[in-house]
């Protein structure tokens, strides 16, 4: 099969128009038919409690700290402690767990 310059096939291969019916898909479903249902469990009511306590609301960080601990990266003076980490970790879990 070569292309002219004409842009059109050449060859020996024909065209034909072939039209099939498809079958409809059985992925599809009514937006009534289904019945969904979601529970939330306590954690999260409690979580969700404490985020809508207007009390309760911060700021979403502290600028200053940041600023700090960028320039103690910067400079090479910043340090991990990874045991304060892994308590922190710990106690968020068990207060979670609590209740």
């Amino acid at each position: 099969m070569k292309i002219d310059n004409s842009g059109k096939l050449s060859g020996t291969y024909s065209t034909q128009s072939k039209t099939t019916a498809r079958a409809p898909s059985s992925s599809t479903s009514s937006a009534g038919s289904s019945s969904d249902s979601v529970q939330i469990n306590s954690v999260a009511s409690r979580l969700s409690a404490i985020g809508n306590d207007p009390s309760s609301q911060q700021p979403a960080f502290d600028a200053a700290k940041v600023e700090s601990i960028k320039s103690a990266i910067a400079n090479g003076s910043f340090s991990i402690n990874p045991d304060k980490i892994a308590d922190g970790l710990i106690s968020s879990a068990q207060e979670l767990l609590q209740g």
